[in-house]
């Protein structure tokens, strides 16, 4: 009976040894990954720490299954870290990153795994489009040199006498754009003024319009040559002097080209007094002669 006692004892005390024994083998089997950091964008930059005993050769690190980083291990150095980056075209979600090797002792594989969190993808924002403002327009007008006019010289025949009506501009309508206007108001949109309706030879004579495009050079012409010339305001306005250049008795037209076509009128009133003194240099002339002859037949 003693015996029996003794020999159950003896086996209960050789399976815990047993037991005990399986435990410490299997508590040395150890595999393990960690990611740090475990979540972040496409591209960005994280580091795998593993652990894995027993293992030789190389321990091969896969992202979703795709084999992409890779460590040594030995029997003597069972853990370490290795640098690693989420590939670019990941798009947001969980994936898991895998780590393997050869089980030295067995042969077959340990393996160990964890997961990364992509967040989302890196976006760059264009900078804002740079805008430049252009310079405003030069409103200066141009300096035209001075015209010499020479008056005509007087002749010995009387011209025939000539009268010339100024245009009446009092009860004259509001004037449409392209008709010749006259006047001492100031222009309106589409009107062309000049400040004297006549003038005589030497008289300063002033043109003033309206209408035309704004900062534009405006050029002042009557009778096919150039009279005058301006630069219209912000407004579309310009007054300039005209200067004719040539001394012609009668109505002349003035035409202001600014991108639009403005006239107006003016008379040139040209006056001789040479017929008197003609007259009378005649009459002196027939007394001298006249003298001369009765001392002579004398």
């Amino acid at each position: 009976m003693r015996s029996v006692v003794r020999l159950f004892f003896g086996a209960v005390a050789g399976t815990l040894l047993l037991l005990a024994g399986a435990g410490t083998a299997n508590a040395q089997y150890t595999s393990s990954v960690g990611l740090k950091p475990s979540s972040g964008q496409a591209g960005s930059s994280f580091t795998i720490s593993w652990n894995f005993y027993p293992c030789k050769g190389p321990v091969t690190f896969s992202w979703n299954g795709t084999p992409m980083w890779s460590a040594n291990a030995t029997l003597t150095e069972t853990s370490g870290t290795v640098a690693a980056t989420v590939p670019g075209g990941a798009q947001p979600g969980t994936y898991p990153v895998t780590g393997t090797c050869t089980n030295a002792r067995t042969g077959g594989p340990l393996s160990a795994g964890s997961r990364f969190t992509v967040t989302g993808t890196p976006t760059t924002t264009p900078p804002p489009p740079v805008t430049t403002t252009p310079p405003p327009p030069v409103t200066t007008r141009p300096t035209r040199p001075g015209t010499t006019t020479t008056p005509a010289k007087p002749t010995t025949t009387t011209p025939a006498p000539t009268t010339s009506t100024p245009p009446t501009t009092a009860t004259t309508p509001p004037a449409t754009p392209g008709t010749p206007t006259t006047s001492t108001t100031g222009p309106k949109p589409g009107e062309l003024v000049l400040d004297h309706p006549s003038i005589k030879p030497g008289d300063a004579l002033s043109a003033s319009g309206k209408g035309c495009l704004p900062g534009r050079m405006v050029t002042l012409v009557s009778d096919g040559t150039e009279v005058g010339t301006a630069y219209t305001d912000s407004s579309g306005a310009f007054t300039a002097p005209v200067e004719f250049t040539r001394i012609e008795a009668g109505p002349h037209t003035v035409i202001a080209e600014c991108g639009v076509r403005l006239t107006g009128a003016v008379d040139q009133v040209v006056t001789r007094s040479s017929g008197g003194q003609t007259g009378t240099l005649v009459v002196l002339v027939f007394f001298v002669l006249a003298g001369i002859t009765v001392i002579r037949f004398r």
